[in-house]
């Protein structure tokens, strides 16, 4: 039976009731049956693919390594940044990296730092309006041969900026301009070179300005050194606890229950101890100004990744709201069952509606309704665990067996052990 045909059978019961609260009073009912108990349907599998470190190329071979200033464990480019200020304004190669990153993910699911300092999270890029770069985007032909100083354009005012554009000797440009000056302004801009045969074209990009979480609360950085990576993921909407958590490159048990944000504090209060992430610590919910992920839980992954590894983990999730009109609800949870909780809840609500002067007796007894409704809901429910025992309680039963003769444990092949399984 979809929402649409619940709505009905709610409003039909119960005068004054409007398809709205209905609607409400039916997804209330939804959640408080799933808070209430544990079904099959709530267990979900999900993953997180650590990106690694932006500009980094490391294998991520389990040194267990701390950052040193000397360590080439920095991104490309350089950061300027004042305190008390939420953006961070990168050089021409750091603009480079930032724009041509591979996604998923975006940048803005990043966290930034300078060594041995705070992580920030990125919330937003912007430009501020100066040209850092300019890529080739055709190379054009029979173009006179030599070297021009060629201004952008903007027909949105920007101004100021050249670029220095060389033509090869067979009338072709395939090195990158030379930005000369930066200019201000731009919004849109462009460059027009044409010197005889066909015009070679440009695409000009602006210097990236990053806007972080919070007031930047770290001594002043000018044109320094930073890290950029991601080691802060999301949770599933709805996620309400981790059943099992498994690095699956290196055949290990992610441990997700004894570390808390104040353990880290104390063990690794710089964050710079980098290796395979053995612990995902909580880390409270996503605040993050217009995140698509808004109001979600995260954790953080510790140690901090630096290269790219997979991660899946099996958690129990909340079924999302019945939002369209066709909308079901998951085995083994039954129309009758949601509707009976969703009566007890109107009844509640008619009962509140009843005025201070009304005559006894002129209306139902909406409190007995209520309690009826609760005892034809225990017995549904009964019936509906019956139904998903043996989807449900046989995942958390242990089951102890007998490996087979010959059997060898895992061992991660990237630490130099390998996993011969059964011989």
């Amino acid at each position: 039976m979809p929402l649409q045909n619940m709505q009905q059978e709610v409003i039909g019961t119960f005068s004054g009731m409007n398809a709205s609260l209905a609607k409400t009073l039916i997804n209330q009912a939804f959640l408080k049956i799933q808070n209430e108990n544990t079904f099959s349907f709530q267990v979900v599998t999900s993953g997180w693919l650590t990106p690694g470190l932006i500009g980094g190329s490391y294998s991520g071979q389990g040194q267990n390594q701390e950052f040193n200033a000397g360590s080439t464990f920095l991104s490309p480019g350089t950061i300027t940044v004042q305190p008390y200020t939420t953006t961070i304004t990168g050089d021409a190669v750091a603009t480079a990296a930032w724009n041509n990153l591979a996604t998923p993910p975006l940048l803005t699911q990043y966290q930034i730092r300078i060594p041995y300092y705070s992580l920030y999270d990125i919330v937003a890029q912007g430009t501020n309006g100066t040209i850092a770069y300019a890529n080739i985007i055709t190379h054009g032909s029979g173009q006179t041969p030599g070297t021009y100083t060629v201004p952008v354009s903007d027909p949105a005012g920007g101004t100021g900026a050249t670029l220095s554009i060389t033509v090869n000797a067979n009338g072709t440009v395939t090195i990158p301009p030379i930005v000369i000056t930066a200019g201000s302004g731009y919004t849109t801009p462009y460059v027009t070179f044409s010197e005889g045969g066909t015009p070679a074209t440009f695409q000009p990009f602006q210097i990236a300005v990053l806007t972080i979480d919070r007031p930047w609360m770290e001594p002043p950085v000018q044109q320094g050194s930073y890290m950029a990576y991601q080691t802060y993921f999301v949770l599933p909407a709805g996620y309400k606890r981790i059943l099992n958590c498994r690095d699956t490159t290196n055949n290990n048990s992610m441990d997700f229950w004894s570390y808390t944000q104040i353990d880290l504090a104390n063990i690794d209060a710089e964050r710079t101890v980098f290796d395979q992430p053995l612990f995902v610590v909580p880390l409270g919910a996503d605040t993050r100004a217009n995140s698509a992920t808004y109001g979600q839980m995260r954790a953080e992954l510790w140690p901090h990744a630096i290269s790219q590894l997979p991660y899946t983990f099996m958690c129990l999730c909340n079924w999302p709201p019945l939002d369209s009109p066709t909308s079901t609800l998951p085995f083994p949870l039954s129309e009758e069952l949601v509707k009976e909780r969703a009566f007890e809840m109107a009844c509640l609500w008619k009962e509140a509606q009843k005025g201070d002067e009304m005559e006894r007796g002129s209306e139902a007894n909406w409190q007995f309704l209520a309690k009826a409704h609760h005892e034809e809901y225990k017995d549904l429910l009964k019936q509906a665990r019956i139904m998903d025992r043996h989807l449900m309680e046989l995942y958390f039963t242990k089951a102890q067996t007998t490996p087979p003769p010959g059997y060898q444990d895992g061992y991660a092949t990237l630490t130099g052990q390998v996993n011969l399984g059964t011989f």
